[in-house]
């Protein structure tokens, strides 16, 4: 019989199964309060429960859908990289990024997690595109990443998640009802949809029917090209869904939400840093009025492509108007920045890797065959 997992329940949900097993509904909410605290392990700790309840458990139910391997710290300690390995057998990645309170502000506790093992997409500057699509997760696999970090911040006395990003690897709406119901789940651990950041390649129909559902997440647009010639080339998904009809899925779905658009922009040297790049994102952003996120390109095992001088970027930046941020990456050192998920156990395919990126004409050939 497979275990019923606790975080694919919502509370109301939990308290009917309980009642179902002869117990009291408020039961419910001790059980959640045990699986965001530290040192919690297992049903046996849960020593408010009484001795029947904590079998029953044990005999039923998953105190997680997900098993930590291995994890790698950066910034000093405040940004954490875990591999995590689902009950299939499926390894993903998510990240922990704490942002300390300082100059009067609250501090922040972001998790990025993974929609999917693996990734179909394929952006050649993005490391868990060389994976391919493994699974697809689900929605208990998406809450337990958030409910692993809380417990790893309370240990610390950080305090819970404040935040949650659908940027680690996968392409959230490939996945889409997983991921919707993930969202609604993570309303009730305390994460609203202002809280949440859905980044997208850009699967025009989702977006759509994502401004139905009423969740109020962000939504982030991996754009990258602002023409349709070289964003075919940087994110394949851009010959289904064309830049023209994304802006306009951006547009409906920041009437719908509410919320601003965020239009994310890797800037890879040589390929997609021009001045008339610059100006042609701006007037995008103004269309969508949306902000504009400059990420320099952060490096990946089997990949010559590589980022733009520091004072290129603020001459790209500067161009693009005020609607421009650039996002400087978090944890690089332990390849949990952006672009760098890659399940760290698996194979990397160094020498496809970079015969891709010869073949799309965005690196010179160098002398002799590739390695």
């Amino acid at each position: 019989m497979t275990a019923l997992a606790l975080s694919s329940l919502s509370r109301e949900e939990l308290r009917r199964w309980l009642e179902g097993l002869g117990h009291p509904a408020y039961r419910a909410d001790q059980i959640r309060r045990h699986l965001l605290r530290a040192g919690e392990v297992g049903f046996g700790s849960m020593s408010d429960l009484p001795l029947q309840l904590r079998t029953e458990l044990e005999e039923s139910a998953a105190w997680s859908t997900l098993a930590v391997l291995a994890a790698t710290s950066a910034d000093r300690g405040l940004t954490e990289k875990l591999l995590l390995r689902t009950g299939a057998g499926h390894e993903l990645e998510a990240v922990m990024i704490a942002h300390p309170a300082r100059d009067g502000s609250r501090g922040r506790r972001t998790v990025c997690v993974s929609s999917q093992a693996g990734c179909a997409i394929g952006c050649v500057f993005c490391a868990t595109g060389r994976l391919g699509l493994r699974a697809n997760l689900t929605a208990a696999e998406i809450v337990d990443q958030v409910l692993e970090a809380a417990r790893r911040w309370d240990a610390q006395g950080l305090g819970r998640p404040t935040n949650v990003v659908l940027m680690g690897m996968g392409e959230p709406l490939q996945n889409y009802h997983q991921v919707v119901l993930a969202i609604r789940l993570l309303h009730e651990w305390g994460i609203s949809g202002r809280q949440v950041v859905l980044s997208t390649s850009g699967l025009v129909p989702e977006i759509m029917q994502l401004a139905k559902e009423g969740l109020g997440v962000r939504l982030a647009i991996s754009l990258h090209a602002t023409e349709d010639q070289l964003r075919d080339r940087l994110v394949p998904i851009n010959r289904r869904f064309p830049i023209a009809s994304l802006l306009e899925a951006a547009r409906k779905y920041a009437a719908a939400s509410g919320r601003r658009v965020t239009l994310e922009y890797v800037l890879i040297r040589g390929v997609n840093d021009t001045p008339a790049a610059a100006r042609s994102l701006g007037e995008m952003a103004a269309t969508v009025r949306g902000h504009v996120n400059l990420i320099p390109m952060n490096p990946i095992p089997g990949s010559d492509l590589r980022a733009p001088s520091a004072a290129a970027c603020r001459e790209f930046a500067s161009l693009v108007g005020p609607r421009a941020t650039i996002r400087h990456s978090r944890g690089d050192r332990a390849t949990a920045a952006c672009g760098q998920l890659r399940a760290s156990l698996a194979p990397e395919p160094r020498r496809e890797a970079r015969i891709l990126a010869r073949e799309l004409a965005l690196v010179d050939s160098p002398t002799g065959p590739p390695e």
